[in-house]
């Protein structure tokens, strides 16, 4: 229990620091680099999010208007 409670003696400016020159050794030793497969993927990735939206948007317009043209323009 006494670990438990025990506080961090390293400071959350350190703590970030030390992951910073972690992260940039490892993009040195290999390149983050974005291949034609992982953007295929995020635009897919983004259709799947914009196009249920987009139906959405689409069919309340179209409601608004069938309803507009029905009772307000006899």
């Amino acid at each position: 229990m006494w670990r438990a409670t025990l506080r961090n003696k390293k400071s959350v400016e350190e703590r970030e620091k030390k992951l910073k020159k972690s992260v940039e050794k490892k993009n040195k030793k290999e390149p983050f680099e974005f291949t034609k497969t992982d953007i295929l993927a995020m635009i897919i990735a983004a259709f799947q999010i914009l196009l249920p939206i987009l139906f959405v948007g689409i069919g309340l317009f179209a409601l608004v208007t069938f309803l507009f043209t029905r009772f307000f323009l006899r």
